[in-house]
């Protein structure tokens, strides 16, 4: 392994490489820039053609998912995400895929920016007529599946990549920590990522804070928990010493230990504005 990595070296782990399943690199791909990304780099400041194969991922997935129209409305059509998808059929040889996206992508066109506007901010289940229309392409994508599979196409092509770098699971650790320090202005960066993050996330902070707890991540929301005798969300956390999960209740934020009825601390919870 070289000293120091460009940062358009494309890095799997040694084990996926050696994996007879065509997605495991693919996957680990993605696992290493997700990583990138936690740590507050940016798109133009990791390698382009792990973006590319990352987001014809993301783009098979939505469309497996929910259709074109899921794509379309997860990923609000931004212009970076449509660019990389495009790049990515294009690099990986999926011509029929690509010839698809770009006649799907007509369709968005179609709907012209007003429509559109409307759709990102519908409700997208239900009685959606936008979203009907950009569901035509979903039987040719079945179709040409069959015969172009974007999983083995992306991981061929992860595989002849020049710039590819097999790495054990600890060397991808390290890197992805040079990476990280190596942020002229990460701590603007985290402060920035914080300012902007939903309530509850804000609200967890606080309480792990309180609780002299390390945040590692946020696992999910429960909407049917029972608290005090009622159905309230609950948002399950892991810090450094285990699972805990939060509720609100009575202007309070609440931190519980595990699956228990255990508090751990509470902060004060004002009202959403």
């Amino acid at each position: 392994m070289p000293a120091q990595l460009s940062p358009d070296s494309v890095i799997v782990s040694k084990q996926s490489f050696e994996s007879s399943d065509p997605y495991d690199i693919v996957e680990s791909n993605i696992s290493f820039l997700n990583a990138l990304f936690e740590e507050h780099l940016r798109h133009d400041e990791v390698s382009q053609d792990a973006l590319r194969s990352y987001y014809v991922d993301y783009y098979l997935a939505e469309v497996n998912n929910g259709g074109f129209s899921q794509f379309v409305y997860n990923s609000r059509w931004e212009e970076l995400v449509v660019s990389l998808v495009r790049e990515g059929l294009s690099a990986i040889g999926a011509k029929r895929h690509l010839a698809l996206f770009e006649k799907s992508g007509r369709l968005v066109k179609k709907l012209g920016k007003r429509r559109l506007q409307v759709y990102f901010s519908s409700e997208y289940f239900g009685d959606n007529a936008e979203r009907d229309e950009l569901n035509g392409p979903n039987d040719a994508f079945v179709a040409i599946s069959k015969h172009e599979d974007l999983i083995a196409l992306n991981s061929a092509w992860l595989r002849r990549s020049p710039s590819l770098v097999v790495m054990t699971i600890p060397q991808m650790e390290k890197e992805v920590k040079r990476r990280a320090a190596a942020i002229p202005d990460r701590n603007e960066r985290i402060a920035a990522a914080r300012a902007n993050e939903p309530r509850y996330m804000k609200l967890i902070r606080s309480l792990c804070e309180c609780a002299g707890h390390e945040l590692e991540t946020v696992t999910a929301g429960d909407p049917a928990h029972v608290h005090a005798g009622r159905e309230t969300l609950a948002w399950h956390f892991i810090t450094d010493r285990g699972h805990h999960y939060m509720v609100e209740a009575d202007g309070k934020a609440v931190m519980f230990r595990g699956t228990s009825k255990k508090q751990v601390c509470a902060v004060d919870a004002p009202p959403d504005e």
